[in-house]
């Protein structure tokens, strides 16, 4: 059935544009189309051509998931349709104890839970936004306290970290810095600081146009919120990139101080981290700034918003 519904919008959607004949900015295509389609470039690449993005919506849960999140935080699905993911793999014990070991405390919280992870980025781009939505906020409590009552991922990544128990009132204090942080950039414009030939990196990118229920959603799908989750990427036997934070910033692994044979290529290559790290801050933030809410959050919505600047261009069927 699902399979199904994506093809006949896919259908719709080729047809309406072949009937206008004209160039369509992605706010034109339907709402949940834009989110499907984002969301296949988010995890796979941006630089997709248009017949390998329809394969993967037809091929992967993904788009699906992302779709859902984004309407449960935007109110238009309930909690109970949400599905709780229970089991976790802790990829690679090495890289989680480097996480743990480099977690800044400051005594900016008293929880430390929230001191690890509240640090500003070392930029000059602070959050803008003044925005407060309490609604959102709950949905997000609500989404954290059923996954902890149910054993989901959030909790088991936190009993990696921690030796006590996060009681309903740290987490509703984590839901309202989440979301206040979702929204914090939702005024902010990015300038390139570095010269490209390419097209995907703009000269300027503007981060309003994306809606923190999608960035949640993504964070979600990617972390179940929990902001030291990660993920190793594995080839040929060796971890050649790591995807961690909240939404699971791919960086390389060489980025990393770790000195085993099987952890990078002794060479940095540019992943998603790199390339938005040097034309967008001259190369100021590190890998544990990606830890960072803030830090997270930011770059995940330039990746985000250059994505949705781009997405244009793949509507030439």
């Amino acid at each position: 059935m699902v399979k199904y519904i994506k093809t006949t919008a896919l259908i719709v959607m080729i047809f309406f544009l072949l009937y206008a004949c004209v160039t369509y900015e992605p706010t034109d295509l339907p709402y949940d189309l834009q989110i499907r389609y984002i969301a296949i470039m988010y995890k796979y690449g941006p630089f997709l051509d248009t017949q390998r993005i329809e394969a993967l919506l037809e091929q992967d849960s993904y788009d699906d998931d992302v779709l859902a999140y984004y309407q449960y935080f935007k109110g238009s699905v309930e909690l109970s349709d949400l599905k709780v993911i229970e089991k976790a793999e802790i990829y690679d014990y090495r890289i989680k104890d480097y996480i743990r070991e480099h977690l800044p405390s400051n005594h900016s919280d008293e929880i430390l839970f929230l001191d690890n992870f509240d640090d500003s980025v070392p930029i000059m781009i602070e959050l803008s936004g003044s925005q407060k939505d309490e609604k959102l906020s709950e949905r997000v409590y609500n989404l954290l306290i059923r996954d902890w009552q149910k054993k989901g991922l959030f909790r088991v990544w936190y009993e990696e970290f921690y030796e006590d128990q996060l009681s309903e009132e740290r987490m509703k204090r984590y839901a309202e810095l989440l979301t206040r942080v979702a929204y914090g950039y939702s005024s902010t414009i990015v300038e390139r600081v570095h010269g490209t030939s390419s097209t995907f990196y703009r000269d300027s990118v503007d981060l309003s146009k994306i809606p923190p229920e999608l960035l949640l959603a993504i964070a979600y799908k990617e972390s179940r919120l929990f902001p030291a989750s990660f993920r190793a990427e594995i080839y040929q036997d060796k971890i050649q990139a790591v995807s961690w934070g909240l939404c699971h910033i791919l960086i390389d692994a060489d980025t990393l101080a770790l000195s085993y044979a099987d952890i990078g290529d002794q060479k940095i290559d540019k992943r998603t981290f790199e390339l938005i790290n040097f034309y967008y801050f001259n190369g100021a933030l590190n890998e544990i700034d990606l830890i960072q809410l803030k830090g997270n959050l930011l770059v995940s919505l330039i990746q985000l918003a250059l994505i949705y600047e781009n997405l244009g261009q793949k509507m030439t069927f």
